[in-house]
């Protein structure tokens, strides 16, 4: 039992870390929507999605990830700060 206590800790201290780097990143996010605001700037950017998208498909191949699961995440993550960029800009 101590072993799993000990691997769910690791795991417990990993969350901690997405979340604190997801913190920063919508940190960051929210500075890009107020100058997208500032300088009239669409709320979305398809081709900077594309290729984020087909970096991060690679990224997940190398990582051994389901390229669906890191699909899903970023497209949630993606989904959030456009939402935020277009109530910013309105």
């Amino acid at each position: 039992m101590d072993e799993l206590t000990g691997m769910r800790d690791e795991i417990d201290s990993i969350d901690r870390n997405i979340i604190t780097l997801l913190g920063q990143r919508f940190q960051m996010t929210e500075k890009i929507g107020r100058y997208k605001a500032e300088n009239a700037l669409a709320a979305t950017d398809l081709v900077r999605e594309a290729s984020q998208f087909k970096q991060l498909k690679r990224l997940a191949t190398e990582l051994q990830l389901e390229e669906s699961l890191v699909e899903k995440i970023y497209k949630c993550i993606i989904d959030e700060v456009v939402a935020n960029h277009k109530r910013m800009i309105n």
